[in-house]
């Protein structure tokens, strides 16, 4: 029995080394199919650039969560906040030479604030998908350009106002038919 239970432990140290060795080599596969922009990300003035990447079994899902993750790191960088908190508390214990001590704790508190950040406007730079086992793996480069970017929130803006616009006139039209109501109302009143 001690001799199965034995031969049972060793097969499975086996399994289990080379189930890590077979990670380890997707692994490596991955980082040298790993494209050179993605760890490398250009710079260009008026430009921002950010990446993204994703792995699922199905294709259009993963480059569609690469592209989420990469507008999530743009936002991050057009208008991301930090807040960070850290404590530090020392306190003396013992009294005596021969049983003195101090005591040091520190806490760090960091917490990244994105929050609606308008990155429209960006564009899909470079893309490449590969195959990770059974699944894709996406890695997407996304471009944003101030000059893009204004364009479209003066779009926006012109859009608004034109609403905005329509809106007044509505009111103003709604503002003349009740004076106009108030004034017959108050000729019958006379009459």
């Amino acid at each position: 029995a001690a001799l199965a239970l034995s031969a049972c432990s060793s097969q499975g140290k086996i399994t289990q080394a080379v189930v890590i060795e077979e990670q380890r080599e997707m692994v490596e596969k991955q980082i040298d199919r790993m494209p050179k922009w993605f760890t490398k990300i250009p710079v260009k003035d008026e430009s921002i650039f950010a990446v993204g990447t994703a792995v699922t079994p199905d294709l259009q899902l993963s480059y569609d969560i690469a592209v989420l993750n990469a507008k999530t790191t743009l936002a991050d960088r057009i208008n991301g906040k930090v807040r960070s908190q850290t404590k530090n508390f020392i306190a003396k214990v013992g009294s005596t030479d021969l049983d003195v001590a101090t005591l040091n704790e520190v806490e760090k508190v960091t917490k990244n604030i994105i929050a609606d950040v308008d990155v429209a406007g960006y564009a899909v730079s470079e893309a490449e998908v590969f195959p990770d086992g059974t699944q894709y793996r996406a890695f997407v480069l996304l471009e944003y350009n101030d000059l893009e970017a204004n364009k479209i929130i003066v779009n926006r803006l012109r859009k608004n106002r034109l609403a905005y616009s329509k809106l007044k006139a509505t009111d103003a039209w709604k503002e003349l038919e009740d004076e106009v109501e108030k004034s017959k109302q108050d000729e019958k009143a006379i009459l």
